[in-house]
């Protein structure tokens, strides 16, 4: 999973990364289209899915932001609500598969209790 090389980026989702929104708003969409942005977006939306524990400040939606703006909304889109086809086109795959994997994971989770 993309999750492992999320320490890379140092943005950690367990109360030390609450800059990543502040970090990613600032990134032009020129910039936006270079690989490591991309990969860093596939990490991010990976990890909401299926990533334990995020610090619950990073999961509080600011509706005052564009819904299009994906990082503002990572409550929405760790509980599967947020509109797919507002992604990136490269970003609704990861987060349909992510989807996919949290929901058998929680199963499987479901199954051992």
């Amino acid at each position: 999973m993309r999750y492992q090389e999320y320490a890379e980026y140092q943005f950690s989702l367990d109360g030390e990364g609450l800059g990543l929104r502040a970090a990613r708003e600032a990134l032009s969409e020129a910039v936006a289209q270079s690989q490591d942005v991309r990969e860093l977006d596939e990490i991010v939306i990976e990890a909401t899915q299926v990533n334990e524990y995020i610090n619950p400040g990073l999961l509080e939606d600011d509706a005052s932001r564009p819904l299009a703006h994906w990082w503002w909304h990572l409550g929405k889109l760790r509980n599967r609500t947020y509109p797919a086809h507002l992604l990136p086109e490269y970003l609704r795959a990861v987060y349909e598969q992510a989807a996919d994997e949290a929901a058998l994971l929680a199963g499987k989770n479901e199954r051992a209790n």
